[in-house]
């Protein structure tokens, strides 16, 4: 566990694993409300295999604080720019899940020739406005308290006692500025790398057409879809995952 400082004096949490010249580094990014402490944890040895693994909580989750007032994706994407800039990692892989593939594809949108490749697993790109209302609802510290105990407990466990209840109302704002303003299609088909799309198949969140629509608007898109596979982390499985990652990451040299 290390730590980096950005420029507004907000610490940022992060991990590296298999750090040895020579290797492309590939930084692995948790969703809305969730920490490197709990995901990605079983991709990181085969992964460092191959890569110098970078594993980096969000601002204002995990270990890592937050010295502004709210969540903005600029300033975390900003955040995961500077900390690459801080590790010489001049181009990149990157495995994100969920808000972690936003910022993924937003960093490639601000700086094409730094991400190599991007995978998006569960990433929500398309956002009505029964979804944010129906996803402000759920966003609420005391209906979480009151509905999902086990999940609340989680929460203050991963982002602290005293600050997660306003981690959930500042991530319930930034639902409601990503869909207004947010990445549109028209930004996202100038990406000029490679995006492979990942969906389960059982997603609550996602519906199997939203993916495909999504991989479609990529010039270099593809999807994959796991089976059995629902919206949260936990219900991801190493395998088929973990193959199709170092499958699709790999320079063409290395491709099967």
């Amino acid at each position: 566990m290390a730590q980096w400082k950005t420029d507004d004096d907000t610490l940022i949490n992060f991990e590296v694993y298999g750090d040895s010249p020579g290797k492309e580094t590939l930084l692995l990014l948790p969703g809305l409300l969730g920490a490197v402490s709990s995901q990605w944890r079983n991709f990181i040895n085969p992964l460092a295999a191959d890569y110098r693994v970078v594993l980096a909580d969000l601002r204002g989750h995990g270990r890592s604080e937050n010295r502004e007032p709210s969540l903005r994706p600029e300033r975390m994407m900003e955040d995961l720019a500077g900390l690459l800039d801080h590790l010489g990692a001049e181009t990149v892989h990157i495995g994100g899940y969920s808000l972690g593939g936003y910022l993924g594809l937003m960093l490639h949108l601000h700086q094409p020739r730094r991400v190599a490749t991007l995978l998006m697993h569960a990433t929500k790109f398309y956002w009505t406005k029964d979804a944010v209302t129906n996803m402000r609802k759920q966003l609420d510290p005391d209906t979480m308290s009151a509905r999902v105990p086990a999940y609340a407990n989680q929460l203050a466990q991963e982002h602290g006692g005293s600050r997660w209840r306003m981690l959930v109302r500042q991530a319930a704002d930034l639902v409601g500025y990503i869909s207004e303003q947010g990445i549109t299609e028209g930004m996202a088909s100038r990406s000029q790398c490679p995006v492979l799309v990942s969906v389960g198949d059982r997603d609550e969140l996602i519906p199997l057409q939203e993916a495909q629509r999504l991989s479609r608007v990529f010039p270099q898109g593809e999807l994959l879809v796991l089976p059995g596979v629902r919206h949260p982390f936990p219900s991801v499985r190493l395998v088929p995952l973990l193959p199709m990652l170092q499958e699709f990451h790999a320079p063409p040299g290395r491709k099967r």
